[in-house]
């Protein structure tokens, strides 16, 4: 008890009525006499402490609970024990990333935690990519990247390729995939419907089932790779009319081997971006980082309205505050970052045209 509730204790002893014997006649008690209080804090204390606490309080119905130096506990709060529950108590929503629902982030990691195959779908610029690198970090997992755009030879890059030397004679060096798959990492399968060959989803399917396996030829006695029960999967999808050399859609057997992990990421809302671009730019203003998102979201308006080809990605909307930072007017900034998508075509300049409104009405 501490010195002050002590010493009103003593001074107002008499008050203390003879009907109050325990903890809960005394709280009771303290709940007629200071209903205001009461619902504002909750102390979880003995006897004496009650008592005194409501003497304290009736002599000095304006002093203050924080010089009490009590142990503030309401009520055993209710613990969810459940896998998300547990990953909302120990883990925290990341900084670097913004969620429209932070639900997204845990229900990711519960399905690293299940090994459940993720796959996230949405337009360029979003975050899909850095969101996989920040929960490899998160989950202690080695990171591995393997992009489906920059290849010719699926098999090469997944498998391996035969090398020769005059001294060795022929030999097989696997890929660094196959090193991948067997440890406890997060491997990145970026732009999947950029695979313009089709063969590396094809040579990818037994890898992402049940199966559990890499064969590395195709031959009835192929050598096969096993894959670790410590590797992860997560995969990125561009699908969209402005993404030339992908494909519209993936394909639906595709897309079983990621069920229950399938995720639509979105463009922020304004405020939300606006919050990443301050963490990610600290010294921008934030006026200049609402007029950037203020211009993001009237392009993307237009975009949705297929008044536009493109839109402007979260990328693009946090390089332009880049160089801001570093002495570029606003205006200069987003036409230097944006116009580049908007080419006149044809002589057709009218989707340049209206990018150029847009910033000017930015103003400055």
């Amino acid at each position: 008890m501490s010195e002050e509730i002590e010493r009103a204790y003593r001074k107002d002893e008499e008050h203390t009525p003879d009907e109050v014997v325990d903890r809960f006649s005394v709280r009771n008690w303290y709940i007629e006499l200071f209903p205001d209080e009461y619902d504002e804090i909750r102390y979880e204390v003995n006897t004496e402490d009650w008592v005194s606490l409501a003497d304290y309080f009736k002599d000095n119905p304006h002093g203050g609970l924080e010089e009490l130096m009590l142990d503030k506990v309401v009520e055993e709060p209710k613990i969810d024990k459940s896998i998300i529950g547990k990953l909302k108590s120990s883990v925290k929503v990341p900084e670097e990333f913004k969620f429209t629902d932070n639900m997204t982030f845990y229900t990711m990691l519960r399905n690293i935690f299940r090994g459940k195959n993720i796959l996230v779908t949405g337009p360029s610029g979003c975050g899909k990519s850095s969101l996989g690198k920040i929960l490899a970090d998160i989950t202690s997992k080695e990171y591995y990247a393997f992009n489906f755009g920059d290849t010719m030879n699926p098999s090469a890059k997944l498998l391996g390729d035969t090398k020769f030397d005059k001294d060795s004679g022929t030999w097989f060096q696997p890929s660094r995939f196959v090193s991948a798959i067997q440890s406890n990492s997060f491997v990145m399968l970026d732009e999947v419907t950029r695979d313009r060959t089709g063969d590396l989803g094809n040579i990818l399917m037994p890898v992402l089932d049940g199966q559990k396996y890499l064969a590395l030829d195709e031959s009835d006695k192929a050598d096969t790779v096993e894959i670790s029960s410590d590797a992860f999967f997560y995969a990125t999808a561009n699908i969209g009319r402005e993404y030339l050399g992908a494909s519209h859609d993936l394909d639906r057997a595709w897309k079983d081997r990621f069920t229950g992990g399938i995720y639509e990421l979105d463009y922020l809302p304004q405020s939300k971006e606006m919050e990443l671009i301050s963490i990610r730019v600290p010294k921008i203003e934030e006026d200049d980082a609402r007029r950037i998102t203020e211009f993001t979201k009237k392009v993307r308006d237009l975009y949705k309205a297929e008044e536009l080809n493109v839109a402007v990605s979260t990328r693009m909307a946090i390089s332009t505050a880049e160089l801001v930072v570093d002495g570029m007017t606003l205006l200069d900034a987003l036409k230097h970052t944006c116009l580049p998508f908007y080419p006149v075509q044809g002589g057709d300049d009218t989707e340049r045209v209206r990018v150029l409104q847009a910033i000017q009405s930015m103003g400055e």
